[in-house]
């Protein structure tokens, strides 16, 4: 059974975290880590069409690079993670401070282009953060145009989509736009392959195929049947077990000729919990399990997921 490691931003900002990312992935024969190099519309590379993270302090390090490079001898296997509409979040809730930032640089690119406070319709606390507004033609474009850049000047053994899909279905102008997300996983399939023939395509989707496609208008299962997407993570987030292989034999169901990986969250301290969510990731049909997410100060759940 494949294990695979979804490594979140913060955890590359340097050499030395990337080395004990990839040591603690080689010791544990993990064989595949999906690390986020574009986490809100910035950059964890060098690029020419988005602005450098701000949590990076040396300018002259390239996280993307290291990681490709060190996992290229030890043996992991390395996919770019990108978020794909989701583009600015900040906890201050402040602007990002780049002006080249897409925020800032093409408003009208934006799912609600008036401004931080007016990007939420409903104004709960569910919002997440802006997002480009998917069915803009320009942005999407831009974003395909990065997604490509990517995996034309790194060796990367995938491209793996995250928040590929609206905030919420109430977001969008009509149920129709779910037209427009799958407009970019098409183009994306034929530009990525295009920059780097092999790459392996993947997404991070919501486990529900019914609830994905009504909630988010995200129809997955659409773009598994069409070639355009390789590998399914379904982020089956639970502490009930029973709903974690329920969620995953969903899954599994909706697209049975895609290789998947039944997506788990780490709860700290729940040893025996991750040992019974893989075995489900299993019993549901699953290829392999990738577990959200890297964290070394939480070694002990590491040991637990890559031995059951």
């Amino acid at each position: 059974m494949d294990k695979a490691l979804w490594v979140v931003r913060d955890k590359i900002t340097s050499k030395n975290a990337i080395d004990d990312l990839m040591a603690d992935a080689t010791t544990r024969g993990i064989h595949d880590v999906v690390v986020q190099v574009r986490g809100r519309g910035d950059a964890y590379y060098r690029s020419a069409l988005e602005p450098r993270a701000e949590e990076l302090k040396d300018d002259g390090f390239d996280p993307l690079e290291h990681l490709v490079r060190s996992g290229a001898a030890v043996g992991v296997r390395v996919h770019a993670w990108a978020n794909v509409f989701f583009i600015w979040s900040s906890a201050a809730g402040t602007l990002p401070r780049s002006r080249d930032h897409i925020v800032h640089s093409h408003p009208e690119w934006l799912l609600r282009p008036d401004g931080v406070k007016h990007l939420d319709p409903v104004g709960g606390s569910d919002w997440e953060g802006i997002y480009t507004d998917p069915a803009n033609v320009a942005a999407r474009e831009h974003t395909l145009a990065v997604f490509a850049d990517i995996a034309k000047r790194y060796r990367v053994e995938g491209f793996h989509y995250d928040y590929v899909r609206y905030p919420q279905v109430s977001y969008a102008s009509s149920p129709h736009d779910h037209a427009a997300v799958t407009a970019l996983v098409r183009e994306g399939s034929e530009r990525l392959r295009a920059a780097r023939p092999g790459i392996v395509i993947s997404a991070a989707v919501f486990p529900d195929p019914d609830v994905a496609r009504d909630r988010v208008l995200q129809r997955w299962a659409e773009w598994a049947r069409a070639g355009w997407i390789d590998l399914l993570c379904p982020m089956a987030y639970s502490r009930d077990t029973v709903e974690v292989g329920r969620l995953l034999s969903k899954a599994r169901a909706a697209a049975p000729r895609t290789r998947m990986w039944g997506g788990l969250r780490a709860y700290a301290g729940e040893r025996a919990l991750l040992r019974d969510q893989v075995r489900a990731t299993q019993d549901a049909g699953c290829a392999g399990a990738i577990l959200f997410s890297y964290d070394p100060a939480q070694r002990d759940l590491l040991d637990m997921f890559s031995s059951s």
